[in-house]
This record gives structure tokens, sequence and C-alpha cells, in this order.
């Protein structure tokens, strides 16, 4: 018995198959899970290729409080950057 019961080339996939690339077994026929789902990809595919995103944190630089805490406001222009 196959480890992947529903295993079908990609050309011949209908809606509601498993899409996910079956690795080692795809080759030249390119075959994937075929499993019967409503996504993309089945329960288990689907934990395997999405992960969820880490709580990172974005650190933005606002101009006007470098400049009000007596920051150099001058920006140079183009005959000052040549010189």
């Amino acid at each position: 018995m196959s480890v992947f019961p529903f295993k079908t080339r990609f050309i011949e996939t209908k809606r509601g198959q498993c899409m996910f690339f079956l690795p080692g077994e795809s080759s030249m026929e390119g075959l994937v899970c075929g499993a019967p789902t409503e996504k993309s990809f089945c329960d288990c595919h689907h934990k395997a290729t999405h992960q969820p995103l880490k709580d990172s944190k974005v650190y933005y630089l606002d101009a006007s409080s470098v400049a009000s805490h007596g920051g150099d406001d001058h920006e140079p222009d183009l005959t000052e950057m040549l010189s």
C-alpha cells in the first residue's frame, strides 16, 4: 500500500485535491498528494508548508523626534555632496 493512496499526476488533478508535490516521487511525472481537500493542500501538507509568522518588532525612526532632541535637521544638497 502506498504512503500516498491518492497520488495523482499534477496535470490530471481536479479542484478539491491536494496540490503538494511529492518529494522524491515527482520526477518527470509531477506527482502530487491528491488527497481530497477544500483548500490547495490537505491538512497535513498545509501544516508543513504554512508556518505562522513570529512576532517581530518593527522600529521606525521618526525624523521629527530626532530634530526635537537637538539633532541636526540639515539635509545636504547636491553641491555640498559633490565637494
